[in-house]
């Protein structure tokens, strides 16, 4: 905002417009987040390991058991999502990067 928010009801609509952001920042704010927003062509999502750092195999059954309950939690997520016009997957596990990098 480049000014206070008007405080009385009924001021005028050129007090508004000056409140608000211009033109020009607004478009930069939505190229950053949208350039935040998105998936790198190698990104790795939560569950995907691609360096093998442990050995033991109860460590690796640990991780197994840790892929499969994501996978059912992608599942689930998927058929509530099935034949809704506006679905929601941002907190499916297979959408969500395994670490994040700004």
């Amino acid at each position: 905002m480049r000014r206070p928010p008007p405080d009385k009801k009924g001021s005028e609509r050129e007090l508004l417009l000056d409140t608000l952001a211009d033109r020009g920042r607004s478009a930069w704010h939505l190229g950053a987040v949208w350039a935040l927003s998105q998936f790198e062509d190698d990104e790795v999502f939560l569950g995907n390991f691609p360096d093998q750092l442990f050995v033991d195999q109860h460590t690796l059954a640990a991780q197994d058991r840790f892929r499969q309950e994501l996978h059912a939690l992608s599942s689930s997520i998927a058929a509530r999502n099935r034949g809704k016009r506006l679905i929601y997957n941002y907190l499916s596990p297979d959408r969500i990067p395994n670490s994040v990098a700004v």
